[in-house]
């Protein structure tokens, strides 16, 4: 089991990222919340130039807060920093949107969004709708690799309903969830588990991401002191679970 860190995103974000690393953390997630926390890729472009291990990730990105070129692009250089771990994570945006006085996005939406960027970063060409039209795109000159899309992102999908963990898993992405203490303790309730009834059929297992506030096993303790006692970090423990 890895070990991981969320992060409401400031400008010295990297400080923590680096601290991470050193103390064994795996993973580093940076909120994407506009107007309570700062620029998600400013903070893990500082980030990938002070740490040489952990991965870095958007955890969670807001699909409205760029058009999907511009995040594509966004990852794509972060991966030229750090070639190999960049993590790409996505959800509808609730907390932040709502921060506008907007709702969340649509799973159609967040589905259309990330295929236009996983396209991309894949060295694609793909339609993308924007201003009334539907417009052909793709990176333009990646040999002189001002970008780095040789080496993979993976995807994340933060979803909490069973529609949500059926999009992640049609989608054959990580899943990014947060399951309360009673939903452990229980067996999974039908509904609950028809939304994973897809994965069974597409892949043998699947990269979980659980935030949790009291993941401390395997730890240094150092960051097992860390992980209990932290509100504002909380750490996220990833499993590979066999589905």
């Amino acid at each position: 089991m890895d070990f991981g860190i969320q992060l409401a995103t400031s400008a010295h974000s990297w400080k923590v990222a680096k601290r991470a690393e050193e103390l064994g953390f795996t993973h580093a997630w940076f909120y994407d919340t506009q107007l309570l926390n700062a620029e998600l890729f400013v903070a893990m472009g500082a980030a990938a130039m002070q740490t040489s291990r952990i991965r870095l990730g958007t955890g969670v990105l807001i699909p409205s807060n760029r058009i999907a070129p511009v995040t594509a692009s966004a990852l794509a250089s972060l991966n030229a920093l750090a070639p190999g771990r960049i993590d790409f994570a996505v959800g509808t945006g609730f907390t932040g949107r709502r921060t506008m006085g907007l709702p969340a996005i649509s799973l159609k939406r967040l589905e259309t969004y990330v295929r236009v960027v996983q396209g991309l970063i894949a060295g694609e060409a793909v339609d993308w709708s924007e201003e009334g039209g539907t417009h052909k795109v793709r990176f333009l000159n990646p040999e002189l690799e001002l970008i780095n899309i040789r080496d993979p992102i993976p995807l994340h999908v933060s979803a909490f309903g069973p529609r949500g963990r059926r999009l992640t898993a049609k989608l054959g992405a990580g899943w990014i969830g947060s399951p309360t203490a009673r939903a452990r303790r229980r067996r999974p309730g039908r509904r609950r588990r028809s939304g994973f009834m897809p994965m069974r059929r597409r892949t043998s297992s699947a990269d979980c991401f659980r935030y949790r506030r009291r993941c401390r096993r395997g730890l240094t303790p150092t960051a097992r002191s860390i992980a209990s006692t932290s509100r504002r970090t909380p750490a996220i423990s990833r499993t590979t679970a066999a589905i």
